[in-house]
C-alpha cells in the first residue's frame, strides 16, 4: 500500500490525471451495489482504466488524519467503496505491474461521488534490489544435503532464507551448535531423530556449496500466483485503522525503551486481536513499551493502556464473560517469570496477577515464556508456555494455577483452543502434531498430520465443536482432523508458497485462513466444493490471529508492517453491512 502513494510523490513515473465527477456525471458506470450506507458516511465508486489489461485492481482510500485506509477491487473495471468516514482522502490504485497518482478527496457525511483513476505501467515494486530471483531447483540443487536441508532447515524458515545468509563453515557450524541446543535457551529446534551426525555432516557441506561467503543474494521465484476472481472481490471491502503516533520522546521514542527495541526496532507491532460485547477491539502492541489498546471501529477512536511491566513482553490477550481482559506476560519481570494479568476496563485498572509454573512443575532453571491464550466454558483460563514446553491453567473457582508438561519435548506449544467438551487443543509447532489434553484426568493424546515435518501455528473448532482446523505453515495445506476418529482430510492451499498461520470458521462451514506468502491475503475455503477463494490485503504483512464477526467480518492485525501497524478488517460482502462495530 505504501508503495502507491510513492508513485505519485518521487518515482518518476508519469500516470494520466485522475477526474473527479458529481454522482450525476462521468462515464456509465454499472448499477451500484444496492446496500444502504451507514448514516454519516459517504459513498465512492467509479472506474479505472489502463493501458493494458488488468484484473481485480485494488483502489485505496487513505485518511491521514484519523490514520485509516479503505480498499476496494475493480470487477471489469469499476469499483463501489461504502462507509467511508467524512473527511480528506489520498486515493491511488495499484494493480499487477501497474500503477496511479496519488490525488485529494475530500468527502462530506451522505456524499454519493464518482472517481475515475487512470493506470500507467510501473515497475514490479514487490522486488527486491540486489536479490535474485530464481525457480527453487537452481537454487537448491538437488542431492542428499536438500533432503537434510528441507526437513531441517527450509521447513522451519522458509525458502528464502537459507539463500540469503553468505556464511563460511565456521558460521555455518556454529548454526547448526544453536539449532541442535547449544547455549539455546528455547531448547533443542532440530531433533536427533530428525538429523544424525552423518546428516550434519551432509547439510553442512551443502550449506558452505551454497550459501557460502560467494555466493549471491537470491529468492525463489514466484511463478504460481493467487488466483483472482473479480466477481467475489467486487463486493469486498478493507478497512485499517493504524496506531496513533507516539509524540517525540514518548511511547517508542522514549529513550527508556531504545535498548528493548531489537529486530522490531523502535515501532509498533500489534499482534491478537479480540472482540469485547460492546463492539469494540482490543489489540495486543508488541512494541515497547507494551501495551493493549481499544479501538472502537464506528469512530476510529483508540484508547491505549500501559502493562503493568512494559518491558515484560506480551503476546495475546483474552476477554472473559464479565468483559475482564486476560494478558499472559511472555517473558515477565525478572525474565523467565511471566504473569497472567489481569485488566478492568470498567475501572482502566490491572487488577489482578497471577505466576506462571508457581507449581515449579517445570524446573526452576528453565526458561519460561508464556504466549497463546484461550478459556473454556467454566471461564478459567488456558495459555501455552511456548519455551518451557508447558501449559498453564487458570482456575478461576480456586484462583490457583496449575501447569502441565507437554507429552513431547521441545515441542514449542503454540496455538491452544477448546472444543464444546472442554478438551483443550494445542499446536506443537516443532513436533508437528496437535496435542488434546482432557482436563479432568490431566491426560494428553497426540495427532500426527500426513504431511510432515511442518510447523503448525494456529487451530480453531468447527461449528460442530469437535472437528478440528489448522494450517500447516511451512508446507501450504490446510488440515481437518475429525477427532472422533483421529482422520485427517487434507486440502493443498493452490498458490506458491502458502503460510497458512490462523483459521477461523463459520456457522455455515465456510473456512477463513489467514496467509502472509506473496503479500498477504485472507482465503475463503468452501469444504463442500473444495474451493479457496482469495481477497489479497492492503499492505504486506502476515496475520498471526484472525477473529469473526457474527455479520462475517474478519478481523486481523498487521503485525510485520513496519509503517502502518494496527487493526484491520475485510469485509467479503459489502451489502451485508450494517453496523462497523464488531460483535461476536
Amino acid at each position: 500500500m505504501q508503495r502507491i502513494f510513492r508513485l505519485g510523490i518521487g518515482t518518476g513515473l508519469t500516470a494520466l490525471a485522475i477526474t473527479f465527477y458529481l454522482a450525476s456525471s462521468g462515464p456509465k458506470m454499472p448499477p451500484p451495489v444496492e446496500a444502504a450506507s451507514i448514516p454519516g458516511t459517504a459513498t465512492v465508486s467509479g472506474t479505472v482504466d489502463s493501458p493494458k489489461p488488468f484484473q481485480a485492481a485494488k483502489v485505496y482510500f487513505r485518511n491521514p488524519e484519523k490514520r485509516m485506509l479503505y480498499m476496494v477491487y475493480t470487477v471489469g473495471g469499476h469499483y463501489q467503496a461504502m462507509h467511508l468516514f467524512p473527511g480528506d482522502y489520498e486515493v491511488s490504485a495499484k494493480a499487477k505491474g501497474l500503477g496511479s497518482e496519488v490525488t485529494q478527496l475530500t468527502l462530506q457525511a451522505g456524499q454519493n461521488a464518482t472517481v475515475n483513476v487512470s493506470l500507467r505501467e510501473s515497475s514490479e515494486a514487490d522486488r527486491k534490489k540486489d536479490v535474485e530471483y530464481l525457480p527453487f531447483g537452481e537454487i537448491y540443487p538437488p542431492g542428499p544435503g536438500l533432503e537434510v536441508a528441507k526437513r531441517t532447515c527450509v521447513y522451519c524458515h522458509g525458502e528464502d532464507f537459507l539463500p540469503s545468509k553468505h556464511w563460511d563453515a565456521k558460521q555455518w557450524n556454529s548454526a547448526l551448535e544453536y539449532m541442535t541446543g547449544k547455549d539455546n535457551r528455547q531448547g533443542v529446534m532440530i531433533q536427533p531423530t530428525d538429523m544424525n551426525q552423518q546428516d550434519r555432516e551432509v547439510l553442512l557441506q551443502y550449506l558452505v556449496q551454497n550459501f557460502g561467503p560467494n555466493s549471491t543474494t537470491r529468492a525463489v521465484k514466484i511463478e504460481t500466483f493467487m488466483p483472482v476472481e473479480e466477481a467475489k472481490l467486487g463486493k469486498a471491502m478493507y478497512i485499517e485503522y493504524y496506531f496513533p503516533a507516539d509524540p517525540p520522546g514518548q511511547g517508542v521514542n522514549d529513550p527508556a525503551y531504545g535498548s528493548l527495541s531489537g529486530v522490531r526496532g523502535r515501532r509498533r507491532v500489534g499482534q491478537d486481536p479480540q472482540l469485547d460485547k460492546d463492539g469494540n477491539i482490543w489489540v495486543t502492541d508488541r512494541g515497547y513499551p507494551n501495551r493493549i489498546c481499544k479501538l472502537d471501529p464506528r469512530t476510529a477512536e483508540w484508547k491505549e493502556y500501559l502493562t503493568p511491566e512494559p518491558k515484560a513482553g506480551v503476546h495475546d490477550l483474552n476477554i472473559d464473560k464479565n468483559g475482564i481482559v486476560w494478558v499472559p506476560e511472555n517473558e515477565g519481570i525478572p525474565e523467565g517469570k511471566p504473569k497472567l494479568q489481569a485488566f478492568n476496563p470498567k475501572t482502566e485498572k490491572w487488577e489482578t496477577s497471577y505466576l506462571f509454573n508457581s507449581d515449579q512443575v517445570i524446573p526452576a532453571d528453565t526458561f519460561v515464556h508464556a504466549q497463546s491464550i484461550t478459556l473454556d466454558s467454566m471461564q478459567n483460563i488456558y495459555t501455552v508456555l511456548i519455551y518451557g514446553n508447558g501449559l498453564g491453567k487458570w482456575n478461576r473457582e480456586t484462583k490457583q494455577m496449575t501447569t502441565y508438561r507437554m507429552p513431547s519435548p521441545n515441542s514449542m506449544p503454540y496455538g491452544v483452543i477448546v472444543d464444546k467438551n472442554d478438551s483443550v487443543w494445542i499446536a506443537e509447532s516443532r513436533r508437528s502434531k496437535v496435542a488434546k489434553l482432557n482436563p479432568k484426568t490431566g491426560e494428553f493424546t497426540e495427532y500426527s498430520p500426513p504431511t510432515r515435518p511442518a510447523l503448525i501455528r494456529r487451530l480453531n473448532v468447527d461449528a460442530d465443536g469437535t472437528t478440528i482446523w489448522f494450517g500447516l505453515y511451512s508446507a501450504g495445506k490446510l488440515e481437518k482432523l475429525n477427532s472422533a476418529t483421529g482422520k485427517f482430510t487434507e486440502y493443498t492451499i493452490p498458490h506458491q508458497g502458502s503460510q497458512p498461520y490462523d483459521v477461523v470458521v463459520e456457522k455455515n462451514g465456510e473456512v477463513w485462513v489467514s496467509d502472509g506468502s506473496q503479500g498477504g491475503a485472507l482465503i475463503q475455503f468452501h469444504p463442500k466444493s473444495e474451493k479457496f477463494t482469495y481477497f489479497p490485503t492492503p499492505q504486506n504483512a502476515d496475520m498471526p490471529k484472525i477473529r469473526l464477526t457474527r455479520e462475517g467480518a474478519i478481523w486481523y492485525s498487521p503485525r510485520s508492517s513496519r509503517e502502518f501497524p494496527g487493526l484491520g478488517v475485510l469485509y467479503p460482502d459489502i451489502t451485508k453491512i450494517t453496523t462497523l462495530a464488531a460483535y461476536h
